[in-house]
């Protein structure tokens, strides 16, 4: 047997029975940590191939599954089939080209075969059938929702304005789970974007179990708009006053002041135009002056002409000329008042007004009595460090004097003691250091625990089983020298018996030597 073994095996059962128990518990657990270790790491992962699927496509997928020889799972009551990770695209790609599942929501897939000779009526009713099974695959992406099923109602157009009817449309869910109002709106929306002519106060939706989940009336919509302006007010509120608070409690304390906001908000949308005139402010807006000249020559009344072709003066052939001139003026101006055009449209949520409440905690002073115990006493703030106080809560909330904001702020005493002596703590509060420091104990102690039982007891072990071999070593090295010492002295050898000793052992060496000293002596 080899000798380390035999080493092991003795001091193995040279160890006492905790020692050789302990060894065993280490060992059981380091190699049940092993397996597994191994077992984990060859564990199959399996994945969901398909879930909320039929029993009818359960039991021709896991057929298929079968004649290709690949493990799988079921869960849910057959509704949901797991097959290993690395296999699923794969599987998922080869059954959809089969076929599988086989959803009986019909969408736009039934105008894929058309049939020569469709009426213009079942065209219509196929583009029904398959507008509301593209709806209900589009809601059943929802992860709240297992199953939808659409209805459409789109009555016949008519000639007549008056007798038009408008679309409607019903939405029967089953759900996994509570749907949010957000999410109930977005299927309603979803729904009356998709069909032509319908409102979304048309859309009913409801459940499986028989609850109202949109009846599709303007009050919900309106009801709907109050929540979120009562929540917008509720959040705005709430971030004022721990802004201000927590700012306050740097100042005077944890615990120390108390802040309420109020907002009164405008949440009416307005667009307004005004067209203003001023009268006493113009400007000319464009001017026209007109000027005419005329000059009219006239001849003397005795001139010869066809009618008076005779003159009684006796100066005839003397012609005498007059010239009369006309000026005519005329000027047009016309002027423009001035004229401004504003339009404004009011912001949702405006802030008509703030209020702010802030109550602070004032001073304590404690005296301490003879008897051990001490007096609590209130001291209030005073008037100028709640002017101060009042000031820096209006620098903070945005204080605006033309909205007639308000601000308060007092000083009260937080914490009403029914009886004001307060005894001295001389004991040890057990139950608050354990609140305290307990999980820190508590580690120290497990550490503790593994180091008395675990480590200790295997680094001595390993100390053990040196100190041992080394004294194996020491009485090996003693018994040896022992028996050297025993033994006679050896005598001393001439040179004959040297040269025949070394002889014996090199026998090669020795003949070589021996065929050198012959050639040498023939030589001679």
């Amino acid at each position: 047997m080899n000798p380390v073994i035999e080493q092991i095996t003795k001091i193995y059962k040279e160890m006492p029975l905790s020692r050789k128990i302990m060894m065993g518990g280490i060992m059981a657990i380091v190699f049940i940590g092993l397996i597994s270790i191994f077992i984990w790491a060859n564990k199959v992962d399996y994945q969901i191939l398909y879930s909320g699927i039929s029993s009818e496509d359960a039991f021709k997928i896991v057929e298929k599954l079968k004649e290709q020889k690949i493990p799988y799972r079921l869960s849910g009551n057959g509704s949901i089939i797991m097959v290993p990770g690395n296999k699923l695209y794969d599987l998922r790609l080869s059954l959809a080209g089969e076929g599988l599942p086989n959803e009986n929501t019909v969408g736009f897939e039934i105008f894929d075969e058309t049939a020569f000779g469709t009426t213009e009526f079942v065209q219509k009713l196929n583009y029904q059938r398959a507008l509301q099974g593209e709806l209900a695959k589009t809601i059943k992406q929802f992860k709240e929702i297992d199953d939808a099923k659409v209805m459409i109602v789109m009555p016949s157009k008519s000639v007549f304005i008056e007798e038009e009817r408008p679309a409607s449309a019903s939405v029967l869910l089953k759900l996994k789970r509570k749907l949010s109002k957000e999410k109930i709106s977005a299927v309603v929306y979803l729904v009356a974007s998709s069909v032509d002519n319908l409102n979304p106060d048309q859309v009913t939706v409801v459940d499986t179990n028989g609850n109202m989940l949109s009846k599709g009336t303007v009050g919900e919509e309106l009801n709907s708009i109050a929540n979120t302006q009562l929540e917008y007010k509720t959040n705005f509120e709430q971030t004022k006053a721990i802004r201000i608070q927590t700012m306050l409690e740097k100042i005077v304390g944890r615990g120390k002041a108390i802040v309420r906001v109020t907002a009164d908000m405008d949440f009416d949308q307005i667009d307004l135009n005004e067209e203003i005139y001023d009268p006493d402010a113009f400007v000319i807006r464009s001017s026209n002056n007109i000027v005419e000249t005329a000059d009219k020559k006239t001849g003397p009344a005795g001139d010869i002409s066809s009618v008076n072709p005779i003159t009684n003066s006796g100066t005839q052939g003397i012609s005498r000329q007059s010239t009369i001139k006309n000026d005519k003026k005329n000027e047009t101006i016309n002027y423009e008042i001035n004229r401004q055009i504003k339009r404004t449209t009011k912001a949702i949520g405006r802030i008509k007004r703030l209020s702010v409440v802030a109550v602070l905690d004032g001073n304590y002073t404690f005296e301490k009595n003879k008897d051990g115990t001490k007096t609590k006493t209130y001291n209030p703030r005073t008037k100028s460090e709640l002017d101060q106080f009042t000031i820096i809560v209006r620098q903070a909330m945005g204080y605006n004097a033309d909205r007639e904001d308000q601000v308060s702020v007092e000083s009260f005493p937080f914490f009403l003691e029914m009886d004001s002596m307060l005894p001295e703590k001389t004991s040890f509060d057990f139950p608050d250091f354990i609140k305290k420091y307990g999980k820190s104990l508590l580690n120290i102690f497990v550490i503790l625990l593994l180091f008395i039982f675990v480590i200790l007891p295997f680094v001595k072990s390993i100390q053990e089983i040196k100190s041992k071999a080394i004294k194996d070593a020491e009485e090996l090295i003693e018994l040896e020298e022992k028996r050297k010492a025993a033994l006679p002295k050896p005598a001393k050898l001439t040179e004959v018996d040297q040269a025949m000793l070394f002889a014996n052992e090199n026998i090669e060496k020795t003949i070589k030597i021996l065929k050198i000293w012959a050639m040498e002596h023939e030589k001679k």
